[in-house]
């Protein structure tokens, strides 16, 4: 498509990492249907630039509500995310009347090859979640494990919970091959977790040295290594 802002990536047949400005998506097709994992900041036709790679039927889950993360939602006209984003998805999102349903623990999302596992992982938001395929050792991440700068300030972050998410999936670690975050490099290996999960203990610890935010942020940014944080 011209003067679009979105670039695909084919990862494995039938899915797709799904690149913008500053986030990313993933598209995955299969037993005649697609899921679009999150849906950008909403600058361009994202529906229209998912029939250049599927003609199945597109639903959208959201990893979490965060602006990034849901500005097309209104394109597609539903959504499936945790219920505790639902006031954060309001607060975030003009009224375009798209419908929400229920994404809980233990959901398991199938298509065709590829069955997802609903994992909710607290922290970065109440109602974030990520996505585990076992089959194929991959975890969709959504913001909570990426190499990039991870916000833990404000309204509905919580940095013990956070922590705590992390030892969660750090249990999974042994089923995970590679790791596909929303923002920084793709892929990232599944020691990443246990890295970042020492770097918010030190977060949390105070043995990580504050520094001006690169942004007008009310928050300090902390460098961890493996990840920085805003918080």
């Amino acid at each position: 498509m011209a003067n679009t802002p979105y670039q695909a990536e084919r990862l494995y047949p039938g899915f797709w990492a799904i690149e913008e400005k500053g986030v990313r998506c993933f598209l995955v097709e299969g037993g005649g249907r697609a899921m679009l994992v999150d849906t950008g900041f909403g600058t361009g036709d994202l529906k229209a630039f998912t029939t250049t790679l599927t003609q199945a039927p597109v639903f959208v889950v959201n990893t979490h509500a965060d602006g990034d993360h849901i500005g097309c939602n209104h394109q597609f006209g539903h959504a499936w995310m945790h219920p505790a984003e639902y006031d954060r998805y309001a607060q975030r999102q003009p009224d375009h009347g798209v419908r929400l349903f229920p994404l809980w623990e233990g959901d398991h999302i199938d298509l065709g090859p590829w069955h997802f596992e609903v994992l909710l992982i607290p922290g970065h938001t109440p109602g974030s979640i990520a996505l585990l395929e076992r089959d194929h050792g991959l975890l969709i991440a959504g913001d909570t494990v990426q190499a990039g700068t991870i916000y833990l300030f404000g309204p509905g972050r919580n940095l013990p919970a956070f922590r705590c998410s992390l030892k969660k999936l750090a249990g999974y670690a042994d089923q995970i091959r590679r790791v596909l975050p929303s923002h920084g490099p793709l892929p990232l290996t599944a020691d990443c977790i246990e890295k970042l999960e020492q770097a918010a203990q030190q977060l949390a610890e105070g043995k990580l040295a504050a520094m001006p935010p690169d942004r007008d942020l009310p928050c300090q940014l902390y460098d961890g290594g493996v990840a920085r944080f805003y918080y």
